[in-house]
């Protein structure tokens, strides 16, 4: 099977089982993907065409925006071997573009315990106390 009519079956799958703005992106991206490589066969794509592409498509862009579009080419090459071909090789599942694609880690604000906020509530004095304490309890 060429690229292009599996792109169609995954896209068809998609309308309905997902909702209207996964299948939007879904077809933004696979449309490139088919504009470049639609008339060939499946096992023709590698992981390093896989990877020109997704470095054409995400020029310029965040890390979160390559990281979602390398997890949507990685959806429709595993929605093909889960579909079609229990023995295909996803071009997309190597630990190159997993480390390339990966999204950023998020810093995690460290919290500060209701006793020290207390504390700092209660060592202040008069009308800051009142403004202070509408501020974080109400």
């Amino acid at each position: 099977m060429n690229v292009s009519e599996v792109a169609t079956v995954f896209l068809e799958y998609h309308k309905t089982h997902s909702k209207e703005h996964s299948i939007r992106a879904y077809t933004r991206v696979l449309t490139k993907f088919c504009e470049e490589f639609g008339t060939e066969n499946l096992e023709a794509i590698t992981t390093e065409k896989v990877l020109s592409f997704l470095n054409m498509i995400t020029e310029g862009r965040k890390q979160h925006t390559k990281q979602t579009r390398y997890s949507q080419l990685l959806a429709f090459f595993n929605f093909i071997k889960n579909n079609f071909d229990q023995d295909f090789r996803n071009p997309c599942d190597t630990p190159m573009l997993k480390k390339l694609f990966r999204a950023k880690t998020s810093y995690h604000w460290q919290s500060i315990d209701k006793e020290s906020i207390d504390e700092v509530i209660f060592s202040i004095i008069g009308r800051n106390h009142t403004i202070l304490s509408c501020i974080l309890f109400c």
